[in-house]
């Protein structure tokens, strides 16, 4: 038996440790190697990185502050001052979540593949298999709600013409679904000069795009996040199969059409799914086409107030007319009338009753999908003067996501991703 030249690197919780290791050879043939065959082969130079070490660097560290603040906080806590350094951190946290992702993505493919689906999300066997009609709020229940408000038979005739159901909580999983956008770092830096960078410079910026998607089936939550809506949605479908596949997927959305797009066509194969527009985004849109459009705040203002009631009722027919027969007098941009026309036109399968749903408990909003675009993203890489590259800001994304589905205590000590709520 023979001490190995090279001691065994460890960076734990209580700090850098290194230690011997042994090897039995046999005719200058190693049998038998501690460094291999009791720990974790290393590569030169690299260290493994105990349990303890990655919930204080990963997740107490770096989602919580950069780099260099992490190194100094983690080596100030172990006492061991520059043991540890940022750049060591982040390649730390770019291996982890590389791993991550992999992980996700071996999971998805193998539950899309035992479930019979490709591994795009579409399904090889018979397609009926999955599409069954939505459970829904019972007509009885819409007409009590109804009654309640003040409202004409002509009003409650269009407000029933409304296509979109009213689906039951507990038969469905709500999704809000959102990208957002990192300043991408650059290939080569340059040195600053004294003159100040001029502002058409910067819109030929390239950004890193992360999609988020938030899913809620009553209690339970789980957060996703990836490269590219076709990516996440693949993660989503895997998600319900987990869950047994009989649950509606209740989409809140904006107006992007790309997004929209990329819904109905990973779904085409006829899962049972439906698109709520958010209505804050919709109303939004009519302040600034309407903004756009008419001349004088007085009258504009009054025009908003009239069509914005006609939008929560789901009445989009209406508020058609109303801005089909605005007089020409008042309009100083036609074509941004046309522009919000063509938007409700659009968007009229996605467009409910938000009054009803309201009263109903129903979601109405896709904040907080938009909110997990801060928790997960936002709040970390985008101080000012952070730049990224495309694996620095998928990986931290993929790791501050185990720490917001508490899946991080299961992924470091068995490198699995379940895809499911952890308790």
């Amino acid at each position: 038996m023979t001490q190995n030249p090279w001691p065994y690197r460890v960076d734990g919780e209580l700090g850098r440790i290194e230690f011997p290791t042994y090897r039995v050879c046999q005719q200058d043939i190693t049998r038998y190697d501690t460094a291999r065959a009791v720990f974790p082969p290393l590569g030169c130079w690299e260290r493994d990185e105990t349990r303890g070490f990655k919930e204080l660097a990963l997740i107490y560290g770096v989602t919580e502050q950069s780099y260099p603040k992490t190194a100094t906080w983690l080596n100030r806590i172990r006492h061991q001052e520059g043991a540890t350094g940022a750049t060591t951190l982040r390649a730390s946290v770019e291996r982890e979540g590389r791993r991550a992702r992999e992980a996700i993505e071996g999971t998805t493919t193998d539950m899309l593949c035992r479930a019979g689906f490709d591994e795009t999300g579409q399904p090889v066997t018979a397609k009926g298999g999955w599409s069954h009609a939505p459970v829904v709020i019972p007509a009885e229940q819409i007409a009590t709600l109804l009654d309640a408000c003040d409202l004409t038979a002509a009003e409650r005739h269009e407000i029933a013409q409304n296509p979109v159901c009213y689906e039951h909580p507990a038969e469905t999983v709500n999704v809000s679904l959102d990208d957002v956008v990192v300043k991408q770092q650059k290939q080569h830096r340059t040195k600053a000069t004294e003159e100040s960078v001029p502002v058409e410079a910067e819109m030929g910026r390239k950004y890193v795009r992360q999609t988020v998607a938030h899913l809620q089936q009553q209690a339970q939550t789980y957060c996703i996040t990836g490269q590219g809506g076709p990516t996440v949605l693949r993660i989503v479908l895997a998600y319900l199969l987990n869950m047994g596949g009989r649950f509606r997927l209740q989409f809140f959305v904006d107006g992007q059409k790309p997004l929209h797009a990329a819904i109905l066509r990973a779904f085409s194969w006829g899962m049972n799914l439906g698109l709520i527009l958010d209505w804050y985004h919709l109303e939004d849109k009519c302040k600034r086409q309407l903004r756009l459009a008419m001349r004088g705040a007085t009258r504009r203002n009054a025009v908003l107030e009239a069509l914005s009631p006609l939008l929560w009722y789901g009445r989009v027919a209406s508020a058609v007319r109303l801005l089909q027969d605005l007089p020409g007098a008042d309009l100083k941009n036609a074509e941004a009338i046309r522009d919000v026309i063509g938007y409700f036109e659009r968007n009229r399968a996605y467009m409910p009753c938000y009054e009803v749903r309201k009263r109903l408990g129903l979601r109405n909003s896709s904040q907080i999908g938009e909110k997990m675009n801060d928790l997960l993203v936002s709040n970390r890489q985008k101080h000012q003067g952070m730049s990224w590259s495309v694996s620095g800001s998928s990986a931290i994304a993929a790791v501050e996501t185990l720490k917001r589905n508490n899946e991080y205590h299961h992924w470091f000590d068995y490198h699995e991703i379940a895809l499911k709520q952890v308790a």
